[in-house]
């Protein structure tokens, strides 16, 4: 990835609301997402239905610099998902918004998946995007020319290159031609053997910034098909 720039925000911020069904302190006042709009951002109808019966609210609100926001994002969720389990409560993460599951010790930065959801709003033309990168400071990202039968590797592409930008932003600009491994998209997607995965099968992406849609827009060079799943 190159050093050209993509704008860098002087600072970023978190927002996690738990929520309980007893007070844990005083209640704050936000009012939660609407159920319709969980749902579009990957809620599970399990999570909306133990959120009805926990109408109680403790926010967490960060704000951090653009160097550490990575790690306060991390340990805000941490934190979140701690306070959850001690007072059987759901964690909403604001910027989606959704709900997220899991332990606090399953929260990890590698696995990029964890930090966005994919929107396929525009599926239809070929493009599918991300929700949730905006929380690092980075712009949401754009995959283009999408074949909408096969969007689930350019999906794991998405997964790979977005666990780079979380780990290389913002020492590295995304801008520029950037080569995506076997081995990143096993981290991105949370492959627990993530380690063990070749490193040698790899696709080359070029990422440019939309400073009008203040969108990162990425073409893959090649078919995710042959140069990364082939036998």
């Amino acid at each position: 990835m190159t050093a050209r720039p993509v704008p860098r925000p002087a600072e970023t911020h978190v927002m996690y609301a738990v929520m309980t069904p007893e007070p844990v302190s005083t209640d704050d006042l936000i009012p939660p997402p609407s159920p319709e709009l969980l749902r579009r951002y990957g809620t599970s109808e399990v999570a909306l239905r133990r959120l009805r019966s926990r109408q109680h609210q403790t926010l967490l609100l960060r704000t951090s610099d653009l160097d550490g926001a990575a790690f306060v994002q991390r340990d805000t969720r941490v934190e979140a998902l701690a306070l959850a389990e001690d007072h059987d409560g759901v964690v909403i993460d604001l910027a989606v918004p959704r709900v997220v599951e899991g332990r606090p010790g399953e929260v990890s930065l590698s696995h990029a998946t964890q930090w966005y959801v994919l929107d396929y709003a525009d599926i239809g033309s070929g493009r599918l995007g991300t929700v949730g990168l905006a929380a690092f400071g980075l712009p949401e990202v754009v995959v283009t020319g999408v074949d909408e039968t096969q969007h689930a590797m350019h999906g794991a592409v998405l997964a790979g290159l977005a666990h780079r930008m979380i780990a290389e932003w913002p020492a590295n600009d995304p801008v520029g031609r950037a080569t995506v491994t076997l081995r990143d998209i096993a981290y991105g997607l949370g492959d627990p053997a993530a380690a063990g995965t070749p490193a040698d099968r790899t696709i080359d992406v070029e990422i440019d910034h939309d400073p009008v849609a203040e969108r990162l827009v990425v073409t893959l060079l090649d078919d995710p098909a042959t140069a990364l799943f082939a036998p």
